[in-house]
């Protein structure tokens, strides 16, 4: 059982390549070993925290914290 329900991945999301990006990814994959669906989420997530300004997934989660903490005592 995961200690924080929340990082349970229950939640999809699907994305339409061309057969070039496809072919891509592939050989990504078959380079790193890694699962596609793995691979995708990971570079995802990379880039979504690099366009929010944080180094990873744990510098973006104390940011949240320290965020939704401080908002119920403004009001």
């Amino acid at each position: 059982m995961h200690q924080d329900s929340k990082r349970l991945k229950a939640h999809r999301t699907g994305i339409n390549l061309d057969e070039y990006e496809d072919n891509l990814i592939d050989a990504l994959v078959d380079y790193t070993g890694i699962e596609k669906a793995t691979l995708l989420r990971q570079m995802v997530m990379r880039e979504a925290l690099e366009m929010l300004g944080v180094r990873d997934i744990h510098e973006f989660d104390a940011v949240s914290i320290a965020v939704s903490n401080a908002i119920p005592k403004l009001h």
